[in-house]
């Protein structure tokens, strides 16, 4: 599957997070994150797109433990080019191959993926599954949707960004993705 559109939002109703994928073919997943599989999965995912990050940035480097922090939020931080987070994301006129109903894991797995990437698969007890290959920029991107969205749900899960830095990130997209405004190389995130 190719990715076009990534949303994750706090829903308070439900007290939980939806990410909601949109395909380049018009195909729609949503996925429940609740909040003890949200806690699991944050700490490992940052983890894995920090490392990702500071590997493509600095890939000879073997930073001093005192050094380590600062290259990990530069890594954080970096400017996404090919990424929107302005554009509002289309949850109508698609497929649905999961169903309508959100997918509510019961696992999610996390793989290193190719090129830097991270691989999430997302696995119910029903049977239903999504796996999705993240190149290291959208892991990236999908990392500060989440942070947003938890700040947003007040969840108390560690890790987060400061909230300078969430900042000082969002502030870094230049308008129309970084990409000279070609649609066909951004992708939605909201």
């Amino acid at each position: 599957m190719s990715i076009h559109q990534i949303q994750v939002r706090y829903e308070p109703t439900a007290d939980r997070l939806l990410l909601q994928v949109r395909s380049t073919e018009a195909e729609l997943y949503a996925v429940w994150l609740t909040r003890r599989m949200t806690a699991r999965l944050f700490p490992p995912f940052r983890d894995a797109v920090t490392r990702a990050g500071v590997s493509q940035a600095s890939p000879q480097a073997m930073p001093v433990p005192e050094a380590r922090e600062m290259l990990e939020q530069a890594a954080l931080q970096r400017s996404l080019p090919g990424t929107d987070f302005r554009t509002p994301f289309t949850d109508t006129g698609g497929s649905h191959p999961l169903g309508p109903e959100p997918l509510l894991p019961a696992a999610i797995d996390l793989r290193p993926g190719a090129a830097g990437g991270v691989t999430i698969a997302l696995r119910e007890d029903r049977g239903r599954r999504l796996e999705l290959s993240l190149t290291a920029e959208l892991a990236t991107a999908l990392l500060r949707l989440l942070d947003s969205s938890l700040r947003t749900a007040d969840w108390g899960v560690p890790g987060l960004a400061s909230a300078a830095a969430v900042s000082a990130a969002a502030g870094a997209v230049p308008p129309g993705g970084g990409d000279g405004g070609d649609p066909a190389k951004t992708r939605l995130l909201s």
